[in-house]
């Protein structure tokens, strides 16, 4: 039975980011991740910050994540931009230091 399951839980969170993005349904809050006190202080910034970029375009934060690239914290931030003129909402990934 847990070989079953193993692949279906990879699918999840891919499932609910394209339930989220599906126009017309009801936006399904994000489920906070449990991380070691450290990443969970780098994650409020980064959530802080993709807030404010999201707020910038009218978009909602999908998810905003702490990396750490060449030695250097960024924050990888994913958010969606409403639909215009009958087109599908666009998924923005963006990339910007966490300071």
């Amino acid at each position: 039975m847990k070989t079953f399951l193993a692949p279906l839980r990879r699918l999840v969170p891919a499932l609910m980011l394209l339930a989220a993005t599906t126009p017309g349904q009801a936006q399904l809050p994000l489920a906070p991740l449990a991380a070691p006190s450290l990443v969970q202080t780098a994650a409020a910034d980064c959530g802080a910050i993709g807030r404010s970029i999201a707020a910038g375009e009218g978009g909602t934060v999908r998810s905003a994540v702490a990396e750490n690239r060449g030695g250097r914290t960024v924050c990888v931030i994913v958010y969606t931009v409403p639909a215009k003129g009958g087109q599908p909402p666009r998924v923005v990934r963006k990339q910007v230091p966490a300071n």
